[in-house]
């Protein structure tokens, strides 16, 4: 099954966005366990720990940006699509029967 061009422009787009805001996220949630890290109990306190912390969430704020904004929109407009499409297929099959003789 081919990707429409739309759907797959919209998919893109939200990645990069989401990119950015996960590198933003990434970053921050780096240099916060960096500096208040050994003050909080649970935190990781080595490098690595926090290392792969900020790359977790990294992904998951990606991978939540592109379902929220990208793949959820496009799932409800292709439902609405073909609930319309099958209702309008179903009212216009009523108009062209033919009236039944009496």
């Amino acid at each position: 099954m081919r990707i429409p061009t739309q759907l797959r422009q919209t998919l893109v787009g939200t990645t990069v966005v989401g990119a950015f805001f996960g590198v933003l996220c990434a970053l921050g949630s780096f240099a916060f366990y960096s500096e208040y890290g050994p003050r909080i109990a649970g935190a990781p306190h080595d490098a690595w720990a926090n290392t792969l912390h900020a790359i977790g969430t990294f992904f998951w704020v990606t991978v939540g940006i592109v379902v929220a904004f990208g793949l959820l929109p496009s799932a409800i407009s292709y439902a609405l699509t073909r609930l319309s499409r099958k209702a309008s297929n179903s009212s216009s099959k009523r108009t062209r029967e033919k009236p039944r003789a009496a």
